[in-house]
């Protein structure tokens, strides 16, 4: 029961810190790769930041919001992401926010409490210059009233199933033909990054072709209205 209440009120703390943080308490700004929703922009956004496939979007748990090595450069530090540190926070918890400026404790294998989340809103912001992107863009659910995926596209999904809940965030990354793939982290893998694979929800086995997206259940397509066709 104990554990149970601090699960509870880590998420409580998390869901009163994002929804507190306004874009006036937050400095942070990069209007570099706006309003250009190509496969080559996010790859520019992927250089910058360094969000390297295989590497991870993570902070030590329960300290103040941490930075890559820059004052203004949001969400995680060199020493907790590279790949050849990864003792660093398996030993411990891990999460990582975009806006939040807690890191709570989460164990792994729970599932973690929106690190998927966090990351796509920051690449969203980037894209289009939103603090919250899931509020200020267009919302679909299903891909038929969004007719399909863009690139920059935000996908979202949560549901129940073998008693265990799922959910999860992810960028479109490309789309060529039938073939939809993602930029996105995994909370139940640490955070890991990964480019140019499927939707990693957990649950399906990362599909990838609008055939198989259209089967998991409660999918939203989030889409900025600067999003038409490049």
């Amino acid at each position: 029961m104990r554990i149970l209440f601090r699960l509870i009120c880590a998420s409580m703390c998390f869901i009163f810190l994002f929804t507190s943080v306004s874009s006036a308490d937050f400095l942070f700004s990069d209007d570099r790769f706006r309003a250009e929703f190509t496969t080559e922009n996010i790859d520019r956004i992927i250089e910058e930041y360094e969000l390297l496939d295989g590497w991870y979007w993570t902070t030590p748990a329960l300290t103040a919001q941490t930075f890559h090595g820059l004052e203004d450069a949001p969400g995680w530090t060199d020493s907790a992401v590279n790949k050849y540190h990864r003792n660093n926070y398996i030993r411990g918890m891990y999460g990582c926010r975009w806006l939040a400026n807690q890191i709570f404790t989460v164990t792994p294998g729970t599932g973690g409490y929106g690190e998927c989340f966090g990351f796509a809103m920051f690449i969203g912001y980037l894209l289009t210059g939103d603090y919250n992107p899931y509020k200020a863009w267009d919302t679909y659910y299903g891909l038929t009233k969004s007719d399909g995926l863009r690139v920059g596209d935000i996908v979202r999904t949560e549901f129940d199933a073998r008693g265990k809940h799922y959910g999860h965030s992810a960028v479109v990354y490309s789309v060529d033909d039938d073939q939809i793939l993602f930029i996105q982290v995994s909370g139940s893998s640490y955070n890991r990054i990964s480019i140019g694979t499927g939707f990693m929800d957990g649950y399906h086995d990362a599909p990838f072709t609008l055939e198989e997206l259209r089967k998991i259940p409660n999918l939203k397509v989030c889409r900025s209205p600067q999003n038409g066709t490049n």
